[in-house]
């Protein structure tokens, strides 16, 4: 099994809109922990708040679709992000995926999935037929050390497009 994210950048605002937008792209579909917030905390960075802001103004729709199973703490973040969340979402299963580009009214093709975790954000979005992008980890420094093990076992799956180191 390969995992071919299409790009693969460091932070979630390195992705280039303008560059999406030509490209067909009108919808989002986040990972929410390590992706756009820092994991169990429900805090948004000032530049990631900024950043959504600008993907709305362009145009662009945007779901967040987690395995978070904990509902008081998807709608927490749903209230902070002030966009919906689904939980629970057991990725690379593609039912919340699905549910989520219902929600949008879009396409796949219409769509990039963006996470941090290769096997179940990027695999889930393959599995859809969306566009992927893979991020670093938010809290990469501050992870435990078996943690960080797991993330390079992982990453050996991971096979980029020939392109996917550019920022996007």
């Amino acid at each position: 099994m390969l995992v071919r994210p299409f790009r693969i950048v460091d932070h979630v605002t390195d992705i280039n809109l303008e560059e999406l937008w030509a490209e067909g792209i009108r919808g989002f579909i986040f990972d929410l922990d390590n992706t756009i917030m820092a994991p169990h905390t429900g805090v948004l960075e000032d530049a990631i708040a900024d950043w959504l802001k600008k993907i709305e103004a362009m145009g662009f729709q945007s779901v967040v679709v987690s395995n978070n199973p904990l509902g008081f703490y998807t709608r927490a973040a749903e209230k902070t992000l002030n966009l919906p969340v689904l939980g629970n979402a057991g990725k690379p299963r593609r039912k919340q995926l699905y549910k989520a580009l219902e929600m949008l009214k879009l396409e796949a093709p219409q769509v990039v999935v963006v996470g941090d975790r290769p096997l179940t954000d990027i695999w889930g979005g393959q599995r859809l037929g969306a566009f992927t992008i893979l991020v670093d980890p938010l809290t990469k420094h501050l992870e435990h050390p078996v943690v960080k093990v797991l993330r390079r076992l992982e990453r050996i799956f991971v096979h980029p497009h020939s392109e996917s180191k550019e920022t996007l």
